[in-house]
């Protein structure tokens, strides 16, 4: 898969011989919702013997028009993991632009010529909610701009269960540590990735050794609390079940960390890089009285662990 770079202005002298069916979105998360856009593309560019290639930016378009805070700053697929879903979907080429005022600021028709004509596209697909262009121009009217030069079809994103598939649903339902959600609007786990590092060794003073995660703080990541994982280190699978927290037994002052707890696993890790599947959710956090009220609990959670890879055949 090929992953061209572009800051706007785009190259006058950029040329693609070649035609595709082109699909447009950030696809942050790329959900059921994007997996349908990118599919009806593939569809049409499997009849039509094109490229499937996709217009995507290198960060959030908000980040143009309004102040976001920490939390709102982060992602649900950081840029490598996000290409890999991609490549697996069979994208042949990647349109990376570098979204700013400047690109936004252009009209539509501006956006369709510098942009559209230039990626030679036969046919352009995306969620009927898209928009392009400084006026913020719908699908529906895309046609007009196109003016004969290429197809347009927009895709109806549904809904999964009553529940809308969508980025946003998707990070609420993070936020509500509703990880069986999440993963159903996926149509996968949720994964993120990080790195072992050092922490405070808690974890084997309980009988409990866990491998503590550094994630790149513009990763989205799951609520507080314990979760059943898969972990993947060096291409093998694991069991595990995770804390995100701030250990609150040991005070109430502690910086929030991701911990896990790899079940029938004993080996120095520290510096791999991992990544974690997000199951389920156990339970939220608890303050124990004491040592052994927390040893008890963890118990019954490595119990409820092995439970569930056993009953999912994980």
């Amino acid at each position: 898969m090929e992953v061209i770079k572009i800051h706007h202005p785009i190259n006058e002298n950029l040329e693609f011989k070649n035609k595709c069916v082109l699909a447009m979105g950030f696809f942050d998360g790329v959900h059921l919702g994007h997996q349908k856009v990118i599919n009806k593309a593939k569809n049409i560019a499997d009849k039509k013997g094109l490229d499937l290639a996709i217009l995507t930016y290198n960060h959030k378009p908000a980040v143009v028009y309004k102040q976001l805070d920490s939390h709102e700053s982060r992602y649900l697929t950081l840029y490598n993991q996000k290409m890999s879903l991609f490549k697996n979907l069979g994208v042949n080429k990647v349109f990376l632009v570098s979204y700013t005022f400047d690109f936004q600021n252009q009209s539509p028709e501006e956006f369709v010529n510098n942009y559209l004509i230039t990626f030679n596209v036969d046919t352009v697909v995306a969620g009927v909610d898209h928009t392009y262009g400084d006026k913020k121009a719908n699908m529906d009217i895309l046609p007009e701009y196109a003016n004969g030069k290429f197809n347009v079809e927009s895709v109806d994103l549904d809904n999964l269960n009553e529940n809308k598939i969508s980025s946003t649903a998707i990070r609420h339902n993070l936020d509500q540590g509703d990880i069986k959600t999440v993963n159903e609007l996926l149509g996968r786990p949720f994964r993120t990735n990080g790195m072992v590092v050092h922490g405070l060794a808690r974890g084997r003073e309980l009988g409990y050794p866990t491998a503590n995660i550094q994630h790149d703080e513009v990763q989205w990541l799951p609520n507080i609390g314990i979760y059943v994982v898969k972990v993947f280190i060096g291409g093998k699978k694991y069991r595990g079940m995770a804390s995100i927290g701030r250990n609150v037994t040991f005070g109430n002052k502690n910086p929030i960390t991701v911990e896990i707890n790899i079940l029938d696993f004993d080996h120095n890790i520290y510096g791999e890089d991992l990544s974690i599947d997000w199951l389920y959710r156990i339970r939220g956090e608890v303050k124990f009285n004491g040592i052994n009220s927390l040893i008890n609990q963890l118990k019954d959670d490595e119990k409820f662990t092995r439970n569930f890879f056993d009953k999912n055949n994980e």
